[in-house]
C-alpha cells in the first residue's frame, strides 16, 4: 500500500509539471513549443504580432488596466475603475482569449474545478510550484541556450517573479470583471485560492518577500495554507479580497 502511495504522488506531480509545462509552452517558451502562435499568448513576436499580454500585464510599459488593479489593491483607486479597464472591448478580448487557454488547460489536467477532490489537487499543484518541489523540467533546460535570459529557470516548474503572482490574479479579477458567474466561475474561483496561498508559500519558502507574519517554511503553515486555501476555493471574492491583502504585506509590510 505504501508503494502504490508513493507511485500515486510521483505521478500527480508528473501531472502538475505537465500542467506547468504546457502552460509555459504557449507563452513564455512559445518560439520552442509553439512557433506558429508568433507569441501570441505571451507578449509577441518583436514583429507583427503584438502578444495579447501586451494589453493585460507590465513588460515594456504599465497597461491600464495593472495600474488600476494595483490602485485598487493599495487603496488609491476605485475598483470600478479597474472594471472599466478591463470591459475596453480590446483590452477585454485579449483577456478572455488567454482565459480561454488556461480553461482549457485546466480542463486537461485537473477537471471539475467545483469537485472537493480537484480543488484539494489543484491547490496541491499551486503549493509545489511556490515551494519549488516539484519534478525538474529538463527537457526544456536542454532546449535552451546558455546565453538565453531563460537559462536560469528553464529548468524548473515555478513562478520565479514575485510580482507575476499579482499579475495572474490581474488577468483572473479582468475576467470576472468582465465575464461574471459564468460557466468558468468556478475555476477562476479556483484559481484566485491557488494564488492566495501559492504566493504567500513562494514567499515564505524563498524568504525574498514580506507575507502574512503567520507563515514559514514548515508543516504548519503547509496544513493552514491547504485549510484556507479550500475555505476559499468556491469564493472568488475572499481570494480577491486576500490576494490583496498579500501585495499590501509585499509593498509595505502590512496591510
Amino acid at each position: 500500500m505504501a508503494g502504490a502511495e508513493v507511485r500515486d504522488e510521483q505521478s500527480d506531480e508528473r501531472r502538475y509539471a505537465a500542467w506547468l509545462h504546457e502552460l509555459d509552452a504557449w507563452t513564455e517558451y512559445w518560439d520552442i513549443y509553439h512557433p506558429e502562435t508568433r507569441g501570441r499568448f505571451y507578449f509577441g513576436d518583436g514583429d507583427t504580432e503584438p502578444g495579447l499580454l501586451t494589453k493585460i500585464l507590465p513588460r515594456e510599459r504599465r497597461p491600464a488596466v495593472f495600474v488600476a488593479w494595483t490602485q485598487k489593491a493599495l487603496g488609491s483607486g476605485a475598483a470600478e475603475t479597474f472594471v472599466q479597464q478591463a470591459r475596453i472591448p480590446d483590452v477585454a478580448a485579449a483577456v478572455m482569449e488567454v482565459d480561454g487557454l488556461v480553461g482549457r488547460v485546466f480542463s486537461k489536467y485537473f477537471g471539475d474545478a467545483s469537485d472537493p477532490a480537484v480543488q484539494a489537487d489543484y491547490l496541491e499543484a499551486l503549493f509545489r510550484c511556490g515551494t519549488d518541489t516539484l519534478p525538474p523540467a529538463t527537457e526544456r533546460d536542454a532546449r535552451i541556450a546558455d546565453d538565453d535570459w531563460r537559462k536560469s529557470t528553464a529548468g524548473r516548474h515555478m513562478i520565479e517573479s514575485d510580482l507575476m503572482w499579482f499579475a495572474w490574479a490581474v488577468h483572473s479579477e479582468a475576467a470576472h470583471a468582465i465575464a461574471g458567474r459564468d460557466a468558468d466561475h468556478a475555476r477562476r474561483a479556483l484559481q484566485m485560492a491557488g494564488i492566495a496561498t501559492g504566493c504567500p508559500a513562494n514567499f515564505a519558502w524563498r524568504g525574498h518577500r514580506r507575507t502574512r507574519p503567520e507563515y514559514h517554511a514548515d508543516e504548519r503553515t503547509a496544513l493552514l495554507l491547504r485549510e484556507r486555501g479550500m475555505r476559499w476555493a468556491s469564493d472568488f471574492d475572499a481570494c480577491a479580497k486576500e490576494i490583496s491583502a498579500l501585495f499590501r504585506i509585499r509593498e509595505w509590510g502590512h496591510e
